[in-house]
């Protein structure tokens, strides 16, 4: 997670660094000079990855942001993440949990050839983790529920379809953080989600 905020941050630099060192604003064909037209809303469909000890550590991965680029560079987004269901299943009792996450951070897109871009975001997280046990023998569940801080980034490779429509491929990771009610224990999971996106530029 530490690399992938840094290879976030040092994408960031760079593409701040070629916006205020381009004189000509044309950069690509997803830039406009009015700057009120550079607002975005994205998509992406994919899936997760739980990097933990678990049986079922793969799930569905959704996500919608809304944004805005000035130069059509760098801006701010916000977003909300579906992160899917994982399962842990044992002998007496199956364990799942569901995650999801609200998001607000910086973002960056730069063309690089022809229509070709590259893309970084990241920032702040709130998470809301769902734990349900299912205790097989007695036909039982709870659930435990947290509200909880963390961090996202993530990098992208696309191409812009038209002035206002690309499509990219997409790697995210969210540092997600689980207080159990009673305090009986704590935990930390990256979820790394792979997707296709698509972007459409007002």
């Amino acid at each position: 997670m530490k690399k992938l905020l840094f290879v976030t941050a040092a994408a960031f630099t760079a593409f701040a660094a070629a916006g205020i060192a381009a004189a000509d604003p044309v950069v690509g064909s997803n830039v406009d000079t009015n700057q009120l037209d550079n607002f975005f809303a994205a998509g992406n469909l994919g899936q997760t990855q739980y990097r933990t000890d678990i049986t079922h550590p793969h799930s569905v991965f959704q996500n919608v942001r809304f944004g805005w680029r000035w130069n059509g560079i760098v801006g701010a987004e916000v977003g909300y993440a579906y992160l899917g269901r994982r399962k842990s299943t044992g002998p007496f009792s199956e364990t799942s949990v569901n995650a999801r996450a609200a998001t607000l951070g910086l973002n960056a897109k730069y063309n690089v050839y022809d229509g070709f871009f590259v893309t970084a975001h990241g920032g702040y997280l709130r998470s809301q983790r769902t734990d349900t046990v299912t205790n097989y023998l007695t036909d039982g569940s709870s659930d435990h529920r947290s509200w909880n801080n963390g961090l996202y980034g993530g990098l992208g490779l696309g191409y812009d379809v038209t002035h206002n429509v690309s499509l990219a491929l997409n790697y995210d990771n969210y540092r997600l953080q689980y207080n159990h009610p009673d305090d009986r224990f704590r935990d930390k999971v990256n979820v790394a989600a792979y997707s296709a996106s698509i972007e459409y530029r007002f």
